[in-house]
C-alpha cells in the first residue's frame, strides 16, 4: 500500500464545480434594483421561469449580481434553455464590474471551452482577478493552472502558494494538493508533519483520497506515531466513498490484523 502522491486536478467537470452555487442577493447589492427581491423569492420557490424574467430585468439595469445570476440560470437551464454562450455573455458583463464569482465562473467556461473558445490563458487571468479578491475556488484553480502549466508558465512553487491560500479558507481539494506537495517536497520544502496535518484536515472534510493517504501514514508511521487501528478506521471511511484502492487496502489490513 502506498500513498497516492500526485496532486488532483480540479475544475474539469462543469457539473461538479462552482456553477452549482447560487449567490442570490450577494451582500445586498441587488436589493436596490427593482425586481431583485422578487427574483430571489421566485428562485427559492422553484419558480424558475418567473425568476429568470425578474433577473433579466435586474441584469439589464447593469447590476453585477443580477448579471451573474442571469448567467447562472443560462448555465443550468433554469427557466430558460441551457445556453453556455449566453451564460458567458452575462458573466463577462459582471466580470467587467470586478464581480469575483463571475470571474471565477467565466474562467471555468474558458478552461472547458463551454460557450466560448477554449483559452487557458484567459481562464487563468480571470481566476487571478478573483483569487486576489479572496475567492478560495479561484485560488485553488489558479494553483492547478500553475501546477499543470495551463495558461501560465508551470511553477510548483506558485501552485503551492495559491493552494495554501485556498487551503487556509477550507478548500478541501487544495488541502489535499498542499498535503501532497509537502509530502513530495514539490514546490515547497518536504515536511511530512505538515503533509499529515493537511491530509487530516481534508480527511475530516470527507475527502476519500485524503482519508486513504492519512490511513497509510498511520499504518506506516509517517509524520505520526504508527497506529494500525486508526489506519483501519480511515480506510473504512475512504472505502465507503468508493475511493480507488481503499477497499483492497482495507481487506489486506483486516486480514493482517486477523479481523473480519
Amino acid at each position: 500500500m502506498t500513498i497516492i502522491a500526485k496532486p488532483s486536478r480540479a475544475g474539469t467537470i462543469l457539473a461538479k464545480i462552482i456553477l452549482a452555487m447560487w449567490i442570490g442577493l450577494l451582500a445586498g447589492r441587488s436589493q436596490a434594483v427593482a425586481g431583485a427581491a422578487e427574483a430571489d423569492a421566485a428562485f427559492h420557490a422553484n419558480n424558475y421561469g418567473e425568476a429568470f424574467k425578474e433577473w433579466q430585468e435586474v441584469a439589464k439595469a447593469g447590476d453585477a449580481a443580477g448579471e451573474y445570476n442571469l448567467g447562472f440560470m443560462y448555465s443550468e437551464g433554469l427557466g430558460v434553455t441551457l445556453d453556455y454562450s449566453k451564460a458567458a455573455e452575462w458573466w463577462a458583463k459582471a466580470a467587467a464590474q470586478d464581480f469575483p464569482t463571475a470571474q471565477l465562473s467565466l474562467g471555468l467556461l474558458y478552461s472547458l471551452g463551454k460557450g466560448v473558445a477554449k483559452d487557458d490563458v484567459v481562464a487563468a487571468e480571470l481566476w487571478r482577478k478573483a483569487a486576489v479578491k479572496g475567492s478560495s475556488k479561484a485560488q485553488q484553480y489558479l494553483g492547478d493552472a500553475y501546477f499543470f502549466g495551463k495558461g501560465v508558465s508551470q511553477s510548483n512553487s506558485e501552485a503551492v502558494s495559491w493552494w495554501a491560500k485556498a487551503a487556509e479558507q477550507g478548500e478541501v481539494a487544495a488541502q489535499v494538493n498542499l498535503a501532497t506537495s509537502f509530502l513530495n517536497g514539490q514546490g515547497v520544502q518536504k515536511d511530512v508533519a505538515a503533509a499529515f496535518s493537511w491530509y487530516e484536515k481534508a480527511a475530516n472534510g470527507n475527502n476519500g483520497k485524503a482519508q486513504y493517504n492519512l490511513a497509510i501514514m498511520y499504518l506506516k508511521g509517517v509524520g505520526v506515531q504508527r497506529n494500525p487501528e486508526i489506519a483501519l478506521q480511515w480506510l473504512k471511511r475512504s472505502a465507503a466513498q468508493g475511493y480507488a484502492g481503499a477497499q483492497e487496502a482495507l481487506d489486506r489490513l483486516q486480514a493482517a490484523m486477523g479481523k473480519p
